[in-house]
């Protein structure tokens, strides 16, 4: 009679809990064994060539636009700063456009991976425009302005990865990127013509071209495909065969009229 009213007096997770105690545990069927992934070659027993090449714009391109700034900065940044979405040097030269290697997450790392990307605010504008680097690294950020800016980090659809005030000159600090590759927008809402593109990759196999339209990547032997991204033109691609020691030249032209506004 004791052990009844017991019973009755607990509350039901109790006695649930108490049953699945008692019972004997079902019996599971052992799992498959899995093969272990085959690993990759040091880099030390990897032979090495290099992926050189030029990349420009053919025609005439349009002149740069140009946005008025603020009369609070003008005495900083100018009345006007120019679109750095396309620069153009001499002989077509297009700087600013992000080369890599397709779908070489399974390549050895490289001896030398890329450095850590420096976001500068200089002059109302961010230097460079356009940055390559590692998916989930990290990016330092700088002001080089006696002003204040914000540096504010989205996707596409608006999701915001990190908005970050910096009122002082010469104050620097890092935030991380997202973790999946992919293009991250970035803008200054207290100044809206400033603005800036991270183009991110799972891999260390990647570079943007310099002033003179030039770009340089050491790889593995073997055959690459070349992945050739501008925010305002098509993405081309180019599949080259590098041989250990060796150095493969690539160009890469686009035509005016493949610009998007």
């Amino acid at each position: 009679m004791l052990r009844a009213t017991f019973l009755r007096s607990l509350p039901l997770f109790a006695l649930a809990f108490a049953c699945r105690e008692s019972s004997a545990p079902p019996s599971v069927p052992a799992a498959p064994q899995a093969q272990a992934p085959t690993p990759a070659r040091p880099a030390a027993d990897v032979k090495w060539g290099v992926i050189e090449g030029r990349v420009r714009l053919t025609g005439t391109p349009p002149p740069p636009t140009s946005s008025p700034t603020s009369g609070t900065v003008v005495s900083v940044c100018g009345e006007q700063t120019e679109d750095r979405s396309l620069v153009v040097g001499s002989e077509g030269a297009l700087a600013y456009t992000v080369v890599s290697l397709k779908s070489a997450s399974a390549l050895p790392a490289p001896a030398q991976p890329p450095a850590e990307p420096v976001l500068d605010q200089k002059k109302c504008v961010y230097d460079p425009p356009v940055l390559a680097a590692r998916a989930g690294g990290q990016l330092t950020l700088r002001n080089s302005d006696p002003l204040v800016h914000n540096v504010r980090a989205s996707s596409s659809t608006k999701r915001s990865f990190f908005n970050v005030a910096m009122p002082l000159e010469g104050m620097s600090t890092r935030k991380p990127l997202p973790e999946e590759p992919g293009v991250v927008p970035i803008h200054c809402d207290i100044h809206p013509w400033m603005r800036a593109v991270v183009r991110t990759f799972d891999h260390p196999y990647f570079a943007t071209t310099s002033q003179d339209g030039r770009f340089r990547l050491e790889v593995p032997e073997g055959s690459h495909t070349l992945v050739f991204w501008h925010e305002r033109l098509p993405q081309a691609e180019k599949t080259v065969n590098v041989r250990a020691g060796g150095s493969v030249q690539v160009e890469q032209d686009w035509a005016v009229t493949d610009l998007r506004q």
